[in-house]
C-alpha cells in the first residue's frame, strides 16, 4: 500500500477535529492546526502563534515544567489530562498526546477537548460519593436503631440482612446469608407466620404482624421487592423492636382490667354483703332466742358459720379492690416476719427450706400489721405450694430501697409516688411461671393449683395497693419466682397520738331511739330486729327523704344508722342536711363497700357489712350509751347469747371531721 501523499495529510491536518501543533521546550508554538485554534477561541493562527504555553495557554505555568520534565524521561505523552485556559478564561481540561523530536528538540502534540467527559465523570464520582455516603449513613442508622432489615428472593433465600436487632436472634449476618426461611427458622411448614407473611408479600401484599424474638417484640413489615419493569423479585422486611411500647401497652390494659375487676369485685361484695347483713343479723337473733341443745340452734350456729365464712370471702375481695380498711400506724416487719415464720414453719414440708433475712434495725413501715401479715402469709403460701412436688429453697428478705416513680420492666403495681420504702422479697426455686401465667396470678379467682379459691395473690394487690405500695415479679419456666413488696417506709418514728383526737370518744347522754336508714328491705328490717333486741327503740326509713321527714317529727332520735350507697339523696347528701338540722348528732355509716372510707363524710362510727351484733352493740354503747336495764358488758338475748369480739370500733370525733 503507498505511503499517503503530503497533500492527503495536510488536507487530515487542516480538516481534523483534534488540534494539532509544534512547539519548542520553551514554549513557543511553531504552528497549529485550526482544530487548536478554536479550541483556545482564536480567530485566527497567528494569534495562537504568537502565545506562550505556559504563561498564556496552561491554567498552572507549573504543569508545562512537569510536563516538560516527563518528556525529558519518556519522550512521549500518551494521554495525559492537563488543565488548559481558553482566551476568555474558560478552564479546558484536555488530554495530551504527544512525542519529542530527537532531531530538531521539537515537540508534536494531538490535543483531545475532555472538558464535558470530565465534568461528566465528576458529576458522576460526586453522585457515587453520595451514594456512598447515603449508604454508609443507613447502614449506620441501621445499625444503630433497634431493627432489623433484610430481603429475601423468591425462594425465601436470605440475600441480606442488617441491624443491631440481629444480635436478638444470637446468631451472625454472615452465617445466615444464603439459608432459606425454613433453615432459618427450623421448620418445613409454609403455615409457620413468618413464613406464610412472606409468601403473602411474594403475591403483591404489604402485610404487617407482632413477632417475639428472644423475649422482644418486634413489629414487622413486608413489602414486595420489585424490578424495574414492575416484576417480584422477592421480599423487603422491616422489623422494628417495640418492646418498650408493647410492655406499655400491655400494662395499660392489665391496669384496666385489674381497674375493672376491683369495681366488679368491690360491687359484688357490697350487695353480697348486704345479703349477710341479713343472714348474720337472722342467725344471730334466732341464737339469742334459741337455748344451748334446743332442736334447730346447731343448724342455726352452721349457718352463722357459713355466713362468716362468705363474710371473710368478701373482705378479701374488698382487699383486691382496695377498700379494706388501712389504719395508719407504725409497724416493724421483723417481727412480724419473726411471728409468721413460727406459725407457717409446721405447714412447711420437710424438703423445703426457709432463709431469713429481715434486719431488726430496718425503719417502721407506715400501714396496716394485720395487712402485711396476710400478704406475708399469701406469698409464703405461694412459694410453699410451687415447691410442693420439687422441694426447693423459700429465701425471705428485707432491704430499704428508694423508689425514684418510675415504672420497671417487672412492676405488677408501681408506687404511686416516690419515696424511701422498705422492700418485704419473697423467693423461690421452684417451676416459675410463663408470661401468660404471670399476667393472670393477681386476677382473684385465678388459680393453678387443684383446689383453692385464687384470692390469695388478689388479696395481697389489693392491699399493697390500699397501702400507696407496690409489687413487681421475676419469674420464667425453670427459674422460680421473687415476688418485692414496696411497703412506704417512715422516715422518722410517729408519736403514738399523733392521729388521735384531743376531745376522745364521741358519748352522748343515754337516749334510746335510733333512726335506720336503708334502701334494702332485708338489711333494714333486720337492723331494727337487732336494735330493739339490745334494748333500744329503732325508726325505719327507706331513703334520706323519709329520714328527714322523721328528723323533723321525732325529736327524740339519738342517732342515725345509715347505708352510704342509696337512690335518690345520697349517704354523703343525707350526713350534710343531719348535721345542718342536728349539728351533734352521732351518725354510723354502714356499707360494705367503702371500707377504707376514702368517700365517706365525716361521720362518728363506722359498720362494715356484715357485722356481728356484738359489734353493733358495742358501737351504740360508746356513741349513745347501755339501754336502761341492761348491763354494757354482756349482751343477753330471751334464750341465752352469744359471744364474740366487735369487728369495727368508733371514730374519734376530732379524727372523723379532720
Amino acid at each position: 500500500m503507498p505511503d499517503p501523499s503530503e497533500d492527503f495529510l495536510y488536507r487530515m491536518y487542516e480538516r481534523s477535529p483534534v488540534g494539532f501543533y509544534r512547539s519548542t521546550f520553551d514554549g513557543r508554538f511553531l504552528f497549529a492546526n485550526p482544530a487548536l485554534v478554536r479550541l483556545l477561541g482564536y480567530e485566527r493562527q497567528e494569534d495562537v502563534l504568537r502565545l506562550r504555553l505556559a504563561e498564556d495557554v496552561y491554567f498552572d505555568p507549573r504543569d508545562r515544567a512537569a510536563l516538560i520534565d516527563k518528556y525529558r524521561v519518556a519522550g512521549v505523552l500518551d494521554g495525559l489530562k492537563v488543565r488548559w485556559r481558553a482566551r476568555d478564561g474558560q478552564l479546558l481540561v484536555v488530554q495530551v498526546y504527544g512525542y519529542l523530536r530527537p532531531e530538531d528538540g521539537c515537540i508534536d502534540v494531538t490535543v483531545i477537548d475532555v472538558t464535558e467527559l470530565h465534568a461528566a465523570h465528576a458529576h458522576i464520582e460526586r453522585q457515587r460519593e453520595e451514594l456512598e455516603r447515603s449508604a454508609t449513613t443507613l447502614r449506620l442508622l441501621w445499625r444503630q436503631l433497634p431493627g432489623l432489615m433484610w430481603t429475601v428472593d423468591r425462594e425465601l433465600r436470605i440475600t441480606s440482612a442488617d441491624g443491631a436487632a440481629i444480635a436478638s436472634f444470637g446468631r451472625r449476618v454472615e452465617d445466615e446469608l444464603g439459608k432459606t426461611l425454613y433453615e432459618f427458622y427450623g421448620t418445613d411448614r409454609p403455615g409457620y407466620l413468618p413464613i406464610r407473611r412472606h409468601l403473602e408479600a411474594l403475591e403483591g401484599q404489604w402485610v404487617g404482624f407482632h413477632q417475639d424474638v428472644a423475649g422482644k417484640q418486634f413489629a414487622v413489615t413486608l413489602a414486595p421487592h420489585r424490578s424495574e419493569n414492575g416484576q417480584i423479585v422477592g421480599v423487603i422486611g422491616v422489623g422494628v423492636d417495640v418492646t418498650t411500647r408493647y410492655r406499655l401497652e400491655q400494662r395499660m390494659v392489665d391496669a384496666q382490667r385489674a381497674e375493672s375487676l376491683g369495681v366488679l369485685a368491690g360491687g359484688l361484695a357490697h350487695d353480697f354483703n348486704n345479703l349477710l347483713v341479713a343472714i348474720l343479723g337472722n342467725a344471730d337473733l334466732g341464737l339469742r332466742e334459741t337455748a344451748c341443745g334446743a332442736p334447730g340452734r346447731e343448724a342455726l350456729e352452721q349457718i352463722r358459720a357459713a355466713a362468716l365464712g362468705a363474710a371473710a370471702l368478701t373482705t378479701q375481695l374488698l382487699a383486691y379492690a382496695g377498700r379494706g380498711q388501712v389504719p395508719t400506724s407504725d409497724v416493724v416487719l421483723a417481727p412480724i416476719v419473726d411471728e409468721l415464720l413460727r406459725l407457717a414453719a409446721p405447714q412447711i414440708p420437710a424438703n423445703i427450706k426457709v432463709e431469713q433475712d429481715v434486719p431488726l434495725e430496718l425503719p417502721p413501715v407506715r400501714g396496716d400489721a394485720a395487712g402485711m401479715r396476710q400478704v406475708l402469709m399469701n406469698l409464703l403460701t405461694n412459694a410453699r405450694d410451687a415447691l410442693a412436688d420439687t422441694g426447693g429453697t423459700i429465701k425471705v428478705r428485707a432491704l430499704v430501697e428508694d423508689h425514684d416513680g418510675t415504672v420497671a420492666d417487672h412492676d405488677v403495681l408501681t408506687p404511686s409516688t416516690a419515696g424511701r420504702f422498705v422492700v418485704l422479697e419473697v423467693a423461690d426455686d421452684g417451676p416459675g411461671m410463663d408470661a401468660r401465667t404471670m399476667r393472670r396470678v393477681f386476677d382473684p379467682f385465678f388459680t393453678t393449683k387443684p383446689s383453692g379459691h385464687g384470692l390469695g395473690l388478689a388479696s395481697v394487690l389489693g392491699i399493697v395497693r390500699s397501702h400507696n405500695g407496690g409489687i413487681s415479679v421475676q419469674t420464667s419456666p425453670g427459674h422460680g419466682a421473687r415476688f418485692r413488696v414496696l411497703w412506704p417506709a417512715r422516715s422518722a418514728a410517729v408519736p403514738r397520738d399523733a392521729v388521735r383526737s384531743e376531745s376522745g370518744r364521741v358519748t352522748i347522754p343515754v337516749p334510746y331511739t335510733i333512726l335506720v336508714v336503708d334502701d334494702e328491705d332485708p338489711v333494714r328490717d333486720v337492723l331494727v330486729r337487732l336494735i330493739e333486741d339490745l334494748g333500744y327503740a329503732a325508726i325505719a326509713a327507706a331513703d334520706g327523704a323519709q329520714a328527714l321527714a322523721v328528723m323533723d317529727g321525732a325529736a327524740s332520735v339519738d342517732a342515725v344508722l345509715m347505708d352510704l350507697t342509696m337512690p335518690g339523696m345520697t349517704g354523703a347528701a343525707l350526713v350534710q342536711e343531719i348535721r345542718r338540722l342536728r349539728p351533734k348528732l352521732p351518725v354510723i355509716v354502714c356499707s360494705g363497700y367503702d371500707r377504707d372510707r376514702k368517700g365517706m363524710p365525716a361521720v362518728e362510727g363506722f359498720l362494715a357489712k356484715p357485722f356481728r351484733i356484738e359489734a353493733l352493740r358495742a358501737l351504740l354503747a360508746s356513741l349513745v350509751g347501755a339501754p336502761e336495764g341492761k348491763p354494757e358488758g354482756k349482751p343477753e338475748g330471751k334464750n341465752g347469747g352469744t359471744s364474740g369480739e366487735p369487728t369495727v370500733v368508733p371514730i374519734a370525733a376530732g379524727h372523723a371531721r379532720r
